[in-house]
This record gives structure tokens, C-alpha cells and sequence, in this order.
């Protein structure tokens, strides 16, 4: 990933390191600041009307953590008029959260350096940073470059797709449980059947994911989200469409019928672009999409993910816990598909599936620009579910 690459970082990250001591050495800095009125009720109102919704309140409890933390071990330390020497300490206890745990400390740090960014954006846009524009553009500078400079986020132009014959394709994609369930549901839907079923699915589902004393003896079986997926796959794909008050075959039922490769194809990029479109309404299942894109990625690299089908949960409680669920359901309902397989110790996308599986992830949120309500803000959705930070 050539810039992102972990020897070019360590050589920036040792020269700020050198840099932060030796302003250090000629700190004299020796007040303890405090949170002045208001400053943090007022992020918090600044982030729900930039479209955060419900996961605001939990962006300004890390924030509050956070700073707490700086204010308690670097002296001299202002919340709204911070000094490069500032930035250079934060990302100097981010890195050392992000080293003490493989698994959740890139998280982690991530997520410290992603709200602060929005609280230095926040007193800027309010007039409430209180230092020079250059230690302002200092600081923005030093925690986006943590963020651009993370090694183990891909993109997927770090995919590179290899030559498939296009028999092998077709025999991959035609051995799908989702091939399939599409044909069930052609068959189903046959000249034309009331949308009522579907949408009546549909509204259940949504009602369930936005109720949150809704009674878990009645959550959605797999079967019901694999049902739902694979409607929205086929109409998504034109092999269905919905006409009026019903759903029939749509432009593309016939070559679906025909087994044409491209259609076939297509109707797997949507089931993907479906299933990982991010949730801006639920942090923890954008959280667990945006963990399935990276497997997803990864797993059409060198450098393969492991699959850890025994996940330890102990020590996680409440939305965490929700969260980490959430991502093993998500690997695991991928490796039901056929989607993602074992290979050894590791988990990789069949060859003959990737560049249908790239195309979806292409068009899901945050890449895809196919849902024009999807998240804009800049926010990693979800990353307020890592462990909160703790400076040294």
C-alpha cells in the first residue's frame, strides 16, 4: 500500500516523537485545565445535527474520557487551545494503545484519534478554539496522518482480481445457496404475486432493529435475514422488480433464467452491496459490516485473515458485547454462503468469486455511493464501541 506502509510510518512517528521531547524539555507549563462551560453539551448538540443521531451521546462520553486523561498526565494541557507538543503526546499514547492489544487496539486508538479529530473540527466551526491557526493546522495534521497512515485498512484497489475462465465462474456462482434461493423465489413469484409478503418481512425486521425493548424470544431467525437478503438481491439485480402492488420478473429475469455469467454475477454484487451497507441508525452492526468489508478484503490478498470460530467474550458486557456478536455472526453468515471459505487456519474468497464480491463491496457504504442517505460525516460508524482509553 506503498505511503501506508509501516517502515515510512515509524520513521514520521520516531521524528514526532523526538520533536514532542524536546518541547517537553521546555514545558512550563503547570495549571490543570478544566472543561470550560458547556463546551461538551454543545458537541454534542454540534454532532446530532451533523447527522449522528443516537451514537452522539456516546462520541461525547469518549471525548470526555479521553481528555480527562491528557489533562491528568501532560501539565499545561488546554481542552480548547491545544500545542503540537499536545498532538505529538496523544499520538504517542495512541500508538502505545494500539501495540498492548493485536486484537482490539488498532480499534482503539482509532477511535480516540476519530472523535478527537471531530472535537478539534467542532471548536473550530464554533469559534471556541482559543489557539494560533498554526497549532490548530499542527494538531488536525498530526491525528489525520495517524488515521491515513494505518497500515491494516484496505481498500479495495489493494484487491488485485486474477484471470478466471469464465466456465469457472459461472460453476462457482451457480453452486451458491444464494443461486439457489433466487430460483426459489422466481419460482415463488412466477408471473406476478401481492408485495404485501415481502414488505410485511421487511417492516418486521426494521421495526425490530429500532426497538430497543423488543422481546429477543421473538428476534429474527438466520432464515428470516437470509430470506430478506435475498430478495433485495434479486431486485437490486432487476430479476425481480416490484410493479404497482406486485412483484414480477424484472429486465433481467430471462438471462438470470438463461444462466448468463453477468447476471449471475450481478445478482451476488448486490447481495453483497445489501448485506454491508452501513447502518448509521446502529453503530455496533455498522461496526460489524465495516469488520466483515476488511475480512472481505483481506481475504482476497496474500495476507489472509485468520477465522477464529471460538471466539472469547469474556470481560464484554452490553453494547460491546452486542458488537462482537454481531461481527461472528457476520463472518459466519459469509462462510454459510460460500462467500468466504477456510483455507487452513485462514479464511479466503474463491478466486472464481472475486471480482463479484469486489464489485459489491465497491458499491457498499463508506466505498459505494449507492445509498444517498448513507453517512457522510467522516465518522468511522461503530468506533465508539472500543474499549475506552487509558494514557500512561
Amino acid at each position: 500500500m506503498g505511503s501506508k506502509g509501516p517502515a515510512s510510518r515509524g520513521q514520521k512517528r520516531a521524528a514526532k516523537t523526538k520533536a514532542r521531547q524536546r518541547r517537553q524539555q521546555s514545558s512550563t507549563g503547570s495549571h490543570l485545565p478544566t472543561f470550560p462551560a458547556g463546551v461538551l453539551e454543545d458537541f454534542g448538540a454540534w454532532l446530532t445535527d451533523r447527522d449522528l443521531g443516537r451514537h452522539a451521546e456516546r462520541v461525547v462520553g469518549l471525548v470526555r474520557t479521553t481528555l480527562t486523561q491528557i489533562d491528568r498526565a501532560n501539565p499545561g494541557f488546554s481542552v480548547t487551545s491545544w500545542t503540537p507538543n499536545d498532538a505529538h503526546f496523544i499520538v504517542d499514547a495512541v500508538e502505545r494503545i494500539e501495540d498492548s492489544d493485536e486484537e482490539n487496539g488498532a480499534a482503539a486508538a482509532t477511535n480516540i484519534v476519530v472523535t478527537l479529530l471531530e472535537f478539534l473540527t467542532f471548536l473550530d466551526e464554533t469559534d471556541r478554539w482559543t489557539g494560533t491557526d498554526e497549532d490548530f493546522s499542527h494538531c488536525m495534521e498530526d491525528l489525520t496522518d495517524f488515521i491515513d497512515s494505518d497500515p491494516d485498512v484496505l481498500d479495495p484497489e489493494d484487491v488485485e482480481l486474477p484471470e478466471i475462465a469464465i466456465e469457472a465462474e459461472s460453476a462457482a456462482l451457480l453452486a451458491l445457496p444464494l443461486v439457489v434461493g433466487v430460483d426459489a423465489l422466481v419460482e415463488r413469484v412466477g408471473a406476478g404475486i401481492p408485495v404485501a409478503g415481502v414488505e410485511e418481512l421487511s417492516t418486521a425486521l426494521d421495526d425490530h432493529d429500532h426497538d430497543a425493548d423488543h422481546d429477543h424470544d421473538h428476534d429474527p431467525s438466520p432464515a428470516d435475514l437470509a430470506s430478506l437478503d435475498q430478495w433485495a438481491a434479486a431486485i437490486a439485480s432487476d430479476v425481480l422488480q416490484v410493479e404497482g402492488t406486485d412483484v414480477v420478473p424484472g429486465p433481467s429475469a430471462d438471462s438470470y433464467r438463461s444462466r448468463s455469467v453477468d447476471t449471475l454475477r450481478e445478482v451476488l454484487t448486490q447481495h453483497i452491496r445489501h448485506q454491508l451497507s452501513l447502518s448509521e441508525e446502529d453503530v455496533s452492526m455498522a461496526l460489524s459490516n465495516s469488520f466483515a468489508i476488511q475480512t472481505l478484503l483481506a481475504a482476497m490478498t496474500e495476507d489472509l485473515p485468520l477465522d477464529n470460530p471460538e471466539e472469547d467474550y469474556d470481560g464484554l458486557e452490553g453494547e460491546d458485547l452486542r458488537t462482537a456478536q454481531l461481527i461472528d455472526y457476520r463472518v459466519r453468515a459469509l462462510q454459510e454462503q460460500g462467500v468466504l471459505v477456510r483455507v487452513d487456519d485462514s479464511l479466503e474468497v474463491p478466486p472464481a468469486l472475486r471480482r463479484a464480491v469486489l464489485a459489491g463491496v465497491e458499491r457498499a457504504e463508506p466505498f459505494g455511493d449507492w445509498d444517498d442517505d448513507g453517512d457522510e460525516d467522516g465518522i468511522e460508524d461503530g468506533d465508539d464501541a472500543a474499549p475506552p482509553p487509558v494514557f500512561a
